[in-house]
């Protein structure tokens, strides 16, 4: 199969459609009748707050104040000047989040193809080197759309195309502006060597810049070398220093990258400021390790199958009561954002890999992609429970949608129904991002201009190699 037939068959064909979706009124007509207020009462809601002193609440009401929850219980009076959002027959339950993903690989979009030249991470590297700053910030921001659309309220961006400090920034600007919660991890880039030191200068400049007002939902941490870096653990004690968390992917694929998590047990390295990415060769020793320290490991179920890493470890995991999350990774593997499938499919893996019907619960599952994604981001005291102190992340989910309706055990209906097209409002910090089933951002036209533009341009790139 030649280039052009190939690029024929990848998303940079139809990025258009893609960007639309199955929804096309998503990025239509933005409503702002709740927007710029700073008191809201979420009335009459089925609330799963995911914090277990509260427990789910059948029905019950929300009012925040200045992005802050303030108070949770039946019959609230709204203080005067407040929005009312009705929540009859709605769930209402905290932002899912996405511990792992690689937004700037957005723009290769189900791209791998059936041989090795075509493969995920020889591709990736052609596509990296095409990206400029503007295209980062384009794709960035596009990826956070879709995002916001599925019901993600915080996410872990791992960034390893920093070619410079602005490409790095491009990325945080894009959380920025997009509204969404977010920790920015600046990885390496493709065409690093192992002589190449790690920029820990553009670091620094990267944790002064989020100190600023406009980044106040972002954090910088650092996304690890592999395992393989010969410099580590210098690497790993200088973001310490600077109090940033380390991400890094490890034992990712079965029967080729085991022992990569005892290598850095024996390094000393393992601590609760870990999250390990993948692990699906993880041995029970190595789990123990990892058990031990306090580390987490999250779990990008769509892309490791769809890439042959094998299954995901649940069964060891979950034997060694270790926290874990969930991630996309990125859609050139996973083709959507979706994270309710994403839970979905775990619970199933589950099941059958321990040839059991009732092995994974659907309440553990939602806690991956809430409380456990915020513990794991090192935000839990903020966000991944509706709990009043707390920042107002949360999602509204109403149903009486066909695919969404009729049961009454809601954390089922979740886990086994929910699909994005359900989440009706979105709201980050008392700021609404979706609201009646539509993103409320005012760029989302242009944004949809600007991805098609910048496929057209990568293609021909592409093509002219």
């Amino acid at each position: 199969m030649n280039r052009r037939i190939f690029l024929k068959n990848t998303s940079l064909a139809s990025l258009s459609a893609i960007l639309i979706g199955s929804h096309p009124d998503v990025f239509g007509q933005y409503s702002q009748p709740l927007q710029n207020s700073t008191v809201y009462l979420i009335k009459d809601a089925e609330i799963l707050t995911m914090d277990k002193s509260l427990g789910h609440l059948p029905k019950a009401s929300i009012l925040i104040e200045n992005g802050i929850i303030k108070k949770i219980g039946p019959d609230l009076i709204a203080p005067s000047g407040a929005k009312v959002i009705d929540a009859k027959n709605a769930v209402v339950m905290p932002g899912l989040i996405d511990s792992h993903w690689h937004l700037w690989t957005s723009i290769m979009r189900s791209m791998p193809g059936y041989t090795k030249d075509q493969g995920y991470f020889p591709m990736s590297v052609k596509y990296s080197r095409l990206m400029s700053t503007a295209d980062m910030k384009t794709i960035s921001k596009y990826s956070l759309a879709e995002a916001i659309n599925s019901g993600i309220t915080s996410l872990s961006d791992f960034n390893h195309n920093t070619r410079s400090y602005e490409h790095a920034k491009a990325g945080i600007d894009a959380f920025a502006e997009m509204g969404i919660r977010g920790q920015f991890l600046y990885g390496d880039h493709r065409d690093m060597t192992d002589s190449d030191p790690t920029n820990f200068e553009d670091i620094k400049k990267l944790l002064a810049l989020v100190k600023e007002e406009k980044y106040n939902k972002i954090k910088v941490d650092l996304g690890s070398r592999s395992v393989k870096y010969p410099k580590l653990r210098e690497d790993w004690a200088a973001a310490r220093k600077l109090g940033m968390r380390i991400v890094i992917h490890a034992s990712s694929q079965v029967h080729k990258s085991e022992g990569e998590i005892e290598k850095l047990y024996l390094l000393g390295l393992l601590d609760n400021d870990v999250n390990i990415i993948h692990g699906n060769a993880i041995s029970k020793e190595e789990a123990a390790y990892v058990a031990r320290a306090g580390s987490s490991i999250t779990m990008t179920p769509y892309s490791e199958m769809r890439v042959g890493y094998g299954f995901p470890p649940i069964k060891t995991l979950k034997e060694h009561h270790i926290l874990t999350g969930v991630g996309i990774d990125t859609v050139a593997l996973s083709g959507d954002g979706n994270l309710f499938s994403t839970l979905k499919l775990l619970k199933n893996v589950g099941n059958a890999t321990t040839n059991d019907e009732f092995y994974m619960n659907p309440y553990e599952l939602l806690e991956m992609a809430t409380i456990n994604g915020a513990k794991i981001l090192g935000i839990d005291d903020i966000t991944g429970s509706l709990s009043i102190g707390k920042q107002a992340d949360l999602i509204m989910m109403r149903k009486d949608d066909l695919n969404f309706s009729s049961n009454s055990q809601t954390e089922r209906l979740l886990i086994e129904a929910a699909t994005p097209a359900n989440v009706d409002l979105v709201m980050v910090g008392g700021k609404i991002l979706k609201e009646h089933g539509k993103l409320t951002n005012q760029d989302a036209d242009q944004l949809l201009k600007q991805a098609q533009e910048l496929a057209e341009k990568i293609q021909k790139q592409v093509e002219a190699q």
